[in-house]
């Protein structure tokens, strides 16, 4: 046990080790060597957890979907923050937040890299849609919304949430933005089946893109 510990303690290392190089150096420009100086360890001790540079990468996407399925948790337990705005902060909550989540997000988005962001999208949804069909269900119940689909809901949500403003795919303007938020925000309401203008409130969560 004492061993299993002591290796998960030096797989955190190389996470960390890594995503610090990948966010001050780049990630092509970080070598395996460059991991290994860092963490100060021999070449077959990385091997031994990871079988590349690149699976290094995608195990600190999967980190980060948690980080994000994390927050969302703790957000959705504040019984003191109305239902529906539990919802959509615990989606925008999707967002990686932490020093050098630009550079990572950057990284995950260049077209090379098309495999790392399907893997994001699809252990995003697999994480955090059943975390989001709890709060859905207790709206349905209380009669704020009404979808005959709550799982697709939360899934075309969570993926149009993110693909409108999470990445720089499309490179809007920085004027369009609050049409684009004020757009999304109509539609969800439709998915969701909830009143007319229900979310409209939550437009400011969007932040400065807007």
């Amino acid at each position: 046990m004492k061993a299993i510990k002591e290796g998960e303690v030096r797989k955190q290392e190389i996470l960390l080790a890594a995503r610090n190089l990948f966010v001050n150096k780049g990630y092509e420009q970080t070598s395996i060597n460059d991991i290994l100086h860092v963490v100060d360890i021999a070449k077959g001790t990385f091997y031994y957890y990871f079988a590349s540079k690149e699976e290094v990468l995608e195990t600190i996407i999967l980190d980060i979907v948690e980080e994000g399925a994390r927050r969302a948790e703790l957000i959705l337990q504040d019984k003191s923050i109305p239902l529906v705005n539990r919802i959509m902060m615990a989606i925008m909550a999707q967002t990686p937040d932490f020093e050098g989540s630009d550079e990572i997000r950057e990284e995950l988005h260049k077209v090379e890299n098309a495999k790392l962001q399907q893997l994001y999208l699809k252990a995003m949804l697999q994480r955090m849609t059943p975390v989001m069909e709890t709060p859905l269900a207790e709206g349905m119940e209380q009669g704020v919304f009404r979808t005959d689909y709550p799982t697709e809901c939360v899934e075309q949500i969570l993926l149009l949430g993110h693909m409108m403003f999470d990445c720089d795919t499309f490179q809007w303007k920085q004027e369009e933005y609050p049409r684009k938020v004020q757009a999304f925000l109509a539609n969800s309401e439709k998915m969701l089946g909830t009143k007319e203008g229900e979310l409209q409130s939550l437009i400011q969560m969007f932040g400065e893109k807007q």
